[in-house]
């Protein structure tokens, strides 16, 4: 006879491609004087993590953790008309508002362990600043595979490869 301990919470599939995933866990740390948001989901173990470095533009308005919660949905408070047209969005960055809310997710091989890109796309949803339809969640998971495409996919053997800049992993431009 023999018994088998499988682990509880780690249910969750790792094919290549898009995952609608709802967020577990949040915390924000920092590697090299780079501050970082990992983020954790359901149904997915400890050491599977969805981590964003922060980026800046050049007003110095960070972008790339402020996109997770755009996209999440979580912490949007308020909008305001900017002066050139733009909206201001007001947010609660606190890692614990993204617990609850969902994302897509590409997964992506990097060897033989699946990868999150930290490229999201939102799911179809509207809120007090703005609404994402269908058409829409298409456009920016469209941005994250070209962004994959682009910087993170070695085209020579389909494994993947680190992009870096000053020892922090390249982002995308801004939204």
């Amino acid at each position: 006879m023999r018994t088998l301990t499988v682990r509880k919470g780690s249910g969750g599939t790792y094919a290549t491609g898009w995952h609608t995933l709802t967020v577990s866990g949040a915390k924000y740390g920092e590697y090299n004087d780079a501050k970082f948001l990992d983020v954790w989901f359901k149904n997915y173990p400890e050491n599977f993590t969805l981590r964003v470095y922060e980026k800046r533009n050049t007003a110095g308005e960070e972008f790339a953790i402020g996109g997770v919660f755009r996209f999440a949905n979580a912490g949007i408070s308020d909008a305001l008309d900017g002066p050139d047209g733009n909206v201001v969005i007001k947010l609660d960055d606190s890692a614990e508002t993204l617990v609850g809310h969902q994302l897509n997710v590409y997964f992506h091989k990097e060897g033989e362990y699946s990868r999150a890109l930290r490229q999201v796309a939102p799911t179809v949803f509207k809120n007090i600043v703005e609404e994402f339809t269908e058409a829409d969640v298409e456009y920016w998971k469209g941005r994250a595979e070209k962004f994959y495409l682009d910087y993170v996919k070695n085209s020579t053997n389909g494994s993947t490869e680190s992009v870096t800049t000053n020892g922090t992993p390249e982002e995308v431009v801004p939204f």
